[in-house]
């Protein structure tokens, strides 16, 4: 499942199914409040035209990989405050093994192909 927005945590977690898995192993990733020594104001973040695209790539990759039940790959979008959550994968799998490696190559591949644009907008 693919969700592109502001969800919380918890709302994300109450998403994933969990049709008979042994295990959820979820990734969140916040805005840091420091980059390359310099203070962040906020983050931007902007929908692409392929946003989508790329994400629903990911997730087929996921599923074709590992012997997982579930996936959400999750972005959000607009500004976000120091603190606030920007990306997160949850996976549902029967054992915990497939679960980290799942989880491991959907926050890898978010950060490699950038299907939403990301801006720190740093203090002066």
């Amino acid at each position: 499942m693919i969700i592109l927005g502001k969800k919380s945590e918890k709302e994300l977690l109450s998403i994933i199914e969990q049709n008979g898995s042994g295990s959820i192993v979820s990734y969140f990733g916040y805005v840091r409040g420091e980059v390359n020594g310099k203070k962040v104001s906020y983050m931007l973040c902007k929908k692409k035209e392929n946003s989508e695209e790329i994400m629903e790539k990911i997730e087929n990759e996921i599923k074709e990989k590992f012997p997982i039940i579930d996936v959400i790959l999750y972005h959000s979008l607009g500004d976000l405050k120091v603190g606030e959550l920007v990306a997160a994968v949850i996976v549902s799998s029967v054992h915990r093994a497939e679960g980290f490696e799942a989880c491991k190559y959907g926050i890898d591949k978010i950060k490699e192909l950038e299907p939403v644009e990301r801006e720190d907008v740093l203090k002066e």
